[in-house]
């Protein structure tokens, strides 16, 4: 049974056990890193009430020096370079591999989380894993089935 942690509900995946915090949000909601956590899980809501879940991980980037990205990016082991051609700002590449692991969207305001699952949409169809940044926090972002 899920608990209820202010305005987060905790529970534990039916894969491995682990314990959960499941943040719900309209899909028509300004989209907002700061309320997720790594392990974190996000629960979208349209007005038909369907409901699309995501998990917040790690991009596994490791550490990043501080600063803007993508320079930040640049500064370390990661390649950086246009993601027009999948219709957000960057592609990351680790150093030497010859396709992109991620695709970075940096937040904008007026960004929406329905602006989210069409990137991590995109970003699955090209066997790619969307990572967003509000320029503080990055999350790797991925369609999960509760």
């Amino acid at each position: 049974m899920p608990a209820r942690d202010g305005a987060v509900l905790r529970f534990r995946a039916r894969d491995d056990g682990a314990d959960v915090r499941l943040h719900v949000a309209s899909s028509d909601a300004p989209a907002s890193l700061a309320l997720l956590a790594q392990g974190d899980w996000l629960a979208l809501v349209d007005e038909a009430l369907e409901i699309i879940y995501y998990a917040a991980t790690a991009p596994g980037w490791g550490a990043i020096p501080a600063g803007p990205l993508p320079e930040a990016l640049a500064a370390t082991s990661l390649q950086v370079a246009s993601g027009m051609k999948f219709g957000t700002r960057y592609r990351v590449y680790r150093d030497g591999e010859a396709h992109a692991a991620w695709l970075l969207h940096l937040l904008r305001d007026g960004d929406s989380w329905l602006d989210i699952v069409r990137a991590v949409r995109v970003a699955h169809g090209v066997r790619k894993q969307l990572v967003a940044s509000d320029g503080e926090h990055c999350l790797a972002l991925e369609w999960v089935k509760p």
